[in-house]
């Protein structure tokens, strides 16, 4: 790792080659509940800011804020407990007073950062990682191939041009739908019956609900007065939990339903929201952003897109 430093590797160039090499990870070493088979740029600077690997014991590098806090923060190097040989070294000196040297020669405030289209919209659609713009490609590949190479995923490239040209096609066309005549209107009717609907379910399972725990109450009492017995009782009791938990797991589903499916004020904002860009004329991020919920890039690059309103259906009874 120190002399791939030297020799003019980067810190992800050294990760990707450690990943498809399968080297364990520092995640799976410290057998972490999230570990990953996947080496990090960062992990890599770590590894070679640390004096350990030369025989030196450094401790009290960082600490956390409080007992409940997750992020640890560094402490002055004056602060630190340093025992130099402590034990045998496995990188010579040399090689990491060199590699501190680079590190600090790359060190230089980084150019901010180029704002592309569907930076943050488009997402691989097998690994669910973000889109990466490729200067060089002049489109976007899969985050996870991007970093990790073709062992993590394959490249599920999209050109720039392509994917603008899909995502104003495809508004053109709903702009067109919504200017059918009666088309808001009905849409607006259906987000109605779809609420109704679900607050009629609502209402009726909560029925259900309060017969079964009525029943409940019942079995417990007969349970008391001996009518009886504790087999029949714990038979009943059981299928009467099992009811009552199924109902009240359908009651919250129901709720989430009701609170996510605000579905007519976002017909609302995304025809505003349309009508600016119609008018405008020019797909910029923030009006992607605002029309556009996430893009989905499948592997032989077609693609799909979920916007930021869901034409409603009516559920069965």
């Amino acid at each position: 790792m120190f002399s791939e430093y030297i020799a003019g590797k980067g810190f992800d160039a050294i990760a990707r080659g450690l990943y498809n090499e399968g080297v364990t990870s520092p995640s799976q070493l410290a057998r972490k509940k999230n570990a990953t088979d996947k080496w990090h740029g960062s992990s890599i600077r770590k590894i070679l800011e640390n004096p350990h690997y030369t025989g030196t014991l450094q401790q009290c590098r960082e600490y956390r804020p409080s007992v409940t806090s997750k992020r640890r923060r560094s402490v002055n190097l004056e602060n630190q407990i340093i025992i130099e040989k402590s034990h045998e070294p496995i990188i010579p000196l040399e090689d990491f007073l060199i590699v501190q040297e680079i590190l600090i020669t790359r060190k230089r405030r980084r150019p901010q950062a180029e704002v592309h289209l569907f930076t943050n919209t488009a997402v691989c659609k097998d690994c669910r990682r973000s889109m990466h713009f490729k200067k060089n490609r002049k489109g976007y590949v899969c985050g996870s191939y991007n970093k990790h190479g073709l062992k993590a995923c394959s490249d599920h490239y999209v050109s720039e041009i392509d994917l603008t040209d899909k995502v104003i096609t495809n508004l053109n066309k709903i702009y067109l739908k919504f200017s059918k005549e009666n088309y808001f209107k009905e849409l607006s009717e259906k987000a109605l019956k779809y609420k109704e609907k679900i607050e009629s379910k609502i209402i009726e399972i909560n029925e259900k609900l309060n017969d079964k725990k009525r029943d409940k109450s019942n079995l417990v009492i007969s349970l008391a007065n001996g009518v009886i017995s504790k087999e029949d009782y714990q038979l009943a009791i059981n299928i009467t939990n099992e009811d009552i938990s199924n109902f009240e797991t359908t009651l919250h589903q129901l709720s989430k339903d009701l609170e996510f499916q605000k579905i007519e004020k976002e017909i609302i904002d995304f025809k505003k929201s349309l009508d600016k860009f119609m008018k405008e004329g020019t797909l910029t991020p923030e009006m992607l952003h605002l029309l556009v919920d996430e893009i989905e890039v499948h592997a032989n690059g077609t693609i799909e897109i979920n916007y930021r309103f869901r034409e409603p259906t009516v559920p069965s009874a």
